[in-house]
C-alpha cells in the first residue's frame, strides 16, 4: 500500500469544491489518490469552516513553540545545577588539602 502524501489546505479544499460541484467522490478520489473517507471528512471541515478549517491553528505552532523553550530552558537549569554542585564538590576537596 503506498503511503499518502500530505494535502495542503488549498488542495484539499479544491477537491472538496469539485465535490460541492457535482463531480462523483469515488471519481475525485480515484483522480487523485485519495479515500472517500477522507474526501467525505473534508467536506464537512470545508462546509463547517471553509479553507481555515483545513489549517494549523497559530495558537498551536505558538503553544509548541513555548513547550521547546520551556523544555531548553529546564535543561539550562539541570546543567546549572550540576555545574554547581561539582564546583562545590572541587571547593570541599581542595580544602583539604
Amino acid at each position: 500500500m503506498v503511503k499518502q502524501k500530505r494535502k495542503s489546505a488549498k488542495a484539499k479544499a479544491q477537491l472538496v469544491l469539485e465535490l460541492l460541484r457535482g463531480k462523483p467522490i469515488e471519481e475525485v478520489s480515484r483522480e487523485n489518490q485519495v479515500t472517500i473517507a477522507d474526501l467525505s471528512e473534508w467536506r464537512t471541515t470545508f462546509l463547517k469552516a471553509g479553507e481555515d478549517g483545513f489549517k494549523k491553528h497559530p495558537e498551536d505552532s505558538r503553544i509548541a513553540e513555548y513547550e521547546r523553550a520551556l523544555g531548553r530552558a529546564q535543561i539550562d537549569l539541570e546543567l546549572y545545577k550540576k555545574k554547581e554542585q561539582f564546583l562545590n564538590a572541587l571547593k570541599g576537596s581542595s580544602s583539604k588539602r
